[in-house]
């Protein structure tokens, strides 16, 4: 287990930590308008994906992982996803009568998205390939953009699309030879039956990929392009920290059965949280400076906005996947809405004020803490909330060393250098327990 965990963990490391250079790059060198347009594509690529998948996915890894006859729900299921893809191009298309804009390109590239069955391996029990892929699929736009402008400046946007379209295209392909199944597949009249059936799962997973990036696609009418990416730049890392919440529980999402297994994930999400306190809450500056040099001069409140949101998160790190093993669906459903319409709302209303660039981690940070309550409340109520306040209670004294440091030595690179240190390793020392006990390890 722990070298599956290794392998995956490498891949999904190594295609975020390119993003995150990219992303830095391009809003240093290419400006906040070619960053919108990245924050966009990919927001809008994640939509797209969500609204294809709409809960049929899971249901085909189920019966990937349990019956020998899954060839026939997954051919039914990859046309139903083909069908629906066509219908994104349609809608896709007539938008362009209403407003030209590069990143509508996006939509041509929804049937290499629904034809894209990688999403098979993790039922396969092939995570370690689809990791691969995964790393692919990202590593490709960005290289892309990275190497091309310095060719095409601006205009290497468009390289981007067309290379985030190859590298799905190429998860497809592999993924299809893997499976020893067809790469395309027919569509159907009857798809939105297959849609329907699966409508309350397909809304919790729309609504989840809303509030992380899919929430710039949604409220990219409202903002210019360039408040979008400077919001892009600060967002990614939100992406990202998510996205290390999400394999630590998939991680051991098998075990989540076991009592005690999810509140043992949270305190590993709450030890990742706190650390984010140190560069967002007492080195904001000296962050932002080392990362995208000026560009955040004036609005340095974006970091720490963002900051309590993923601190937040940490806190209820495996609360949905709980709900879902206690096959608490509508909980998850109605929680995850009540906060996609609060971050909406906000984020909608800040961009008419005068400080537009912190409605989207303004409502992003509301939609956390509607969830926290939210989750925490059906799994325990009190309880739940008791138990890992006082795990950060515990927590607070290696913070406050930090923040020791950051005010005796001032907000310098040097001294965030020190702060970082001190916390890894007294973290480490303190709790190497509950990372590295053996009976939190996974049996295969």
């Amino acid at each position: 287990m722990i070298k599956r965990v290794f392998w995956i963990a490498l891949y999904t490391g190594m295609a975020q930590v390119l993003s995150l250079f990219t992303i830095s790059y391009v809003l240093r060198n290419l400006g906040e308008e070619t960053s919108g347009y990245m924050g966009v594509i990919d927001s809008s690529i994640l939509v797209i994906a969500t609204l294809i998948s709409f809960g049929i996915q899971l249901s085909v890894n189920r019966n990937v992982a349990t019956k020998q006859s899954w060839r026939s729900n997954y051919t039914l299921a990859q046309s139903a996803r083909f069908s629906m893809s066509i219908l994104v191009v349609v809608i896709g298309s007539i938008s362009f009568f209403y407003s030209w804009d590069v990143t509508k390109w996006i939509y041509f590239i929804a049937p290499v998205i629904a034809l894209n069955g990688d999403y098979s391996l993790y039922g396969h029990g092939k995570p370690i390939i689809a990791a691969r892929l995964s790393f692919i699929r990202v590593a490709l736009p960005n290289i892309a953009i990275l190497i091309g402008s310095m060719f095409f400046g601006h205009d290497a946007i468009y390289l981007y699309i067309i290379f985030a379209g190859v590298g799905i295209l190429n998860s497809g392909l592999w993924a299809s030879k893997v499976n020893k199944v067809s790469y395309f597949h027919t569509p159907i009249k009857s798809f939105y039956k297959l849609y329907i059936k699966y409508s309350r799962v397909g809304l919790f997973q729309l609504s989840y990929a809303i509030l992380i990036t899919g929430i710039l696609a949604v409220t990219k009418s409202f903002y210019s392009i360039a408040v979008l990416g400077l919001v892009y730049g600060i967002l990614k890392y939100f992406e990202v920290f998510k996205g290390v919440l999400r394999i630590i529980v998939q991680a051991f999402f098998r075990e989540l059965k076991v009592e005690g297994t999810n509140l043992r994930v949270d305190k590993a999400g709450i030890l990742i949280g706190g650390a984010v306190f140190i560069p967002t809450f007492l080195f904001p500056n000296t962050t932002l400076q080392f990362i995208y040099n000026d560009a955040y001069n004036g609005i340095e409140m974006i970091f720490p906005l963002f900051g309590a949101a993923m601190f937040l998160a940490s806190f209820k790190a495996s609360a949905d996947m709980q709900i879902l093993m206690n096959k608490k669906d509508n909980v998850n459903l109605y929680t995850y809405l009540i906060a996609l319409v609060v971050t909406i709302t906000i984020a909608i209303g800040f961009s008419y004020s005068e400080n537009p660039v912190y409605g989207i981690p303004a409502g992003l940070l509301m939609g956390e803490l509607i969830l926290l309550v939210g989750l925490g409340s059906s799994l325990g109520g009190w309880g739940f909330f008791r138990e890992r306040l006082l795990f950060f209670v515990k927590l607070l004294p290696v913070i406050i060393l930090a923040g020791f440091v950051r005010y005796a030595a001032g907000e310098t690179l040097l001294a965030m250098g020190v702060s970082v240190a001190l916390y890894g390793t007294l973290t480490f020392f303190f709790y190497r327990k509950l990372l590295f006990d053996s009976s939190f390890i996974i049996k295969e």
